[in-house]
C-alpha cells in the first residue's frame, strides 16, 4: 500500500474488509497489529486480522490467532464470538470420515469448552449441532474401520472399533 500513514492504511483495511476483499485487508492488518501494539486500536486491528485468515480458508492459521487473540485481549467484547470461530475453525478443518480425525476430536473439544464458559450463548444450540454431526463422522470413521478390519478376518480389532462406535454414541 503507497501509504506510510497508519490511519489511512486502517481505513483502507476496513474498506477492503467490507468488500470482502480480504487478502489485501489481511496484508494491511499484518502491518497494522505490530505498528498499533499496545494502543487502543490494536485489538480491533487484531480481531480484523483474525477474520482475514479465516476467510481466505487458511483454518489453521485462524485457529491460531483466534486463540492468541482470546489470549491477549480475555475481556474483550468479542470474546464469546472470538472462542466460537476458535472452535468453528477446526470444524471446518474437518476432513472426511476417511482420513485423520484429530481436527475432528479438536473441535468437539472446542466447542465444549465453549458451551461451557458460555452456556447462556445464544451460539450453543449451533454449537450443540456441530459436536453431534462431528460424532457422526467419529462414528462414521469406527463403523469403516471395523467393516475393513472383519472383511479380513481381524476380528479382535474389528469388536474394538464397533466398542468405539458405542462410545461415541
Amino acid at each position: 500500500f503507497p501509504s506510510h500513514d497508519i490511519e489511512v492504511k486502517y481505513n483502507a483495511g476496513v474498506k477492503y474488509y467490507e468488500k470482502k476483499d480480504y487478502y489485501h485487508a489481511l496484508q494491511l492488518f499484518e502491518e497494522l497489529i505490530t505498528i498499533y501494539c499496545g494502543t487502543a486500536k490494536a485489538e480491533q486491528s487484531y480481531y480484523y486480522y483474525c477474520y482475514c485468515t479465516y476467510n481466505v480458508d487458511d483454518f489453521q492459521t485462524a485457529a491460531y490467532h483466534f486463540n492468541d487473540f482470546l489470549e491477549t485481549y480475555p475481556s474483550s467484547k468479542h470474546g464469546e464470538e472470538i472462542q466460537f470461530m476458535y472452535a468453528y475453525c477446526f470444524y471446518q478443518d474437518s476432513p472426511i470420515a476417511t482420513l485423520d480425525q484429530t481436527s475432528t476430536l479438536d473441535a468437539i473439544d472446542k466447542f465444549q469448552i465453549f458451551t461451557n464458559r458460555f452456556p447462556s450463548s445464544p451460539k450453543v444450540a449451533e454449537a450443540n449441532k456441530l459436536i453431534d454431526e462431528l460424532r457422526l463422522k467419529l462414528e462414521t470413521k469406527a463403523f469403516q474401520n471395523a467393516r475393513l478390519y472383519y472383511k479380513t478376518e481381524n476380528y479382535k480389532a474389528a469388536y474394538r472399533d464397533w466398542e468405539t462406535i458405542i462410545i461415541i454414541r
